[in-house]
Parts: C-alpha cells; sequence; structure tokens
C-alpha cells in the first residue's frame, strides 16, 4: 500500500535533520505513541547519519478484525539512514519492522527534505507490506493509515514543538 506525505518547516533542511536524528526526539515520539524504548541511537559514518530505534508498540486502535491476532503491544524496529542529497537538502532511507504472531510488517519509506521557500519541505514516500496471507492487503492498509494517519502525524507535531514557531 503506498504511502505519500508531505509537509512544510520554517527550518532550513539541516535543523530539521538535526532534530530528526536527536536521540531526546526520537524517545519524545515514542512517548506520544505511547511506546515503550528499548533501544535508541544514532551514528555517523562519513556522510550518512543513521537512526536506530527498537520500542513495544501499543495495538489499541488498530482495526477490530485484527485486534484477535495481535497483543496488547507489538515490537517495532526502526532504521532511518540519512545522506546529503547534493541539493542542499537530504535523503533518508526509512526501514520499519514490525513481527506481528510470526507474521511480518514492513514499511519502507523515503524521505527528502527539501529547501523551499526559506524553509524545508519535507515528503514522504513508501510502501507498506504484510506477510499474511488472505488478509495481507486489508492489513497492508492498515499499516498505511497508521504510519500516515497517526505515527506521522505525531511526528509532525513534535517536529514542530521542537523547530519553534513560523
Amino acid at each position: 500500500m503506498p504511502i505519500d506525505v508531505t509537509r512544510t518547516y520554517a527550518a532550513d533542511p539541516d535543523r530539521v535533520l538535526a532534530v530528526l536524528t536527536d536521540e531526546a526526539f526520537l524517545r519524545e515520539v515514542a512517548r506520544e505513541l505511547e511506546a515503550q524504548v528499548q533501544e535508541v541511537s544514532t551514528g555517523t559514518e562519513g556522510t550518512a547519519t543513521t537512526t536506530r530505534v527498537r520500542l513495544s508498540a501499543p495495538t489499541t486502535g488498530i482495526p477490530p478484525v485484527f485486534a484477535r491476532f495481535v497483543g496488547a503491544t507489538v515490537p517495532v524496529a526502526q532504521v532511518t539512514t540519512w545522506t546529503p542529497d547534493g541539493g542542499g537538502g537530504h535523503r533518508g532511507d526509512l526501514d520499519l519492522r514490525a513481527e506481528i504472531m510470526g507474521r511480518s510488517a514492513l514499511v519502507t519509506c523515503e524521505r527528502r527534505l527539501a529547501p523551499a521557500d526559506g524553509g524545508t519541505r519535507s515528503t514522504v514516500t513508501g510502501d507498506a507490506r504484510v506477510d499474511a496471507p488472505l488478509i495481507g492487503r486489508q492489513a497492508e492498509g492498515a499499516v498505511r493509515d497508521l504510519v500516515t494517519q497517526v505515527v506521522l502525524r505525531l511526528e509532525h507535531e513534535v517536529l514542530l514543538r521542537r523547530l519553534g514557531p513560523a
């Protein structure tokens, strides 16, 4: 299921990236999701910066058709690798994985931070895949909705608080 979300920020791409890769920011987003953090780290190698987050996310709010298959929480691992894009912005490759009753849910996205009107345009595009016969497409839709309507929305709200007023 395709993911496509665009937002704008008053800060330049370097400042937005600095916040997105800050461990305190990543922990704050996890708190907003009501998740229990097991690991948060940021590392740099050459021009690439990689963030790793492992958490136990609550399953409240998932569609009732899937509720009987999952417990109260699900383990999630997210790795994002950021590199300069050559145009004054940054490109992040995101890999998010969750295991649910022996089945995997995978979200792969690309995030671009591009200069725009004195600020930054952030565009997230990607795909959600769920390894579940019979209900895979429906589950992929639920994962996409969770990513776009909950995770990216809460991340956006925390990012706005961190960057300050426009």
